[in-house]
């Protein structure tokens, strides 16, 4: 019974840890900016596409820059 439940537990560990994924630095910064563009330029689409550009452009820079083991608070 115990020989059962131990490797019922490292059976779903495995599993677990096989469904856990990082997301990419891309979809990331998407949601990050777009959540900080909408709020900066609600109602302006031009500005509002232009900062959610160079928002990605940064955060992807900082996201390499951290990456690395370089801790730096912008």
């Amino acid at each position: 019974m115990i020989k059962k439940v131990l490797i019922a537990a490292a059976a779903a560990a495995i599993f677990a840890g096989g469904m856990m994924t990082v997301a990419p630095a891309s979809s990331e910064a998407k949601a990050y900016c777009d959540a900080k563009a909408d709020a900066r330029h609600p109602h302006n689409k031009k500005k509002n596409k232009a900062f959610k550009k160079d928002c990605r452009s940064d955060y992807r820079a900082w996201k390499k820059r951290n990456d690395k083991g370089i801790w730096i608070i912008l």
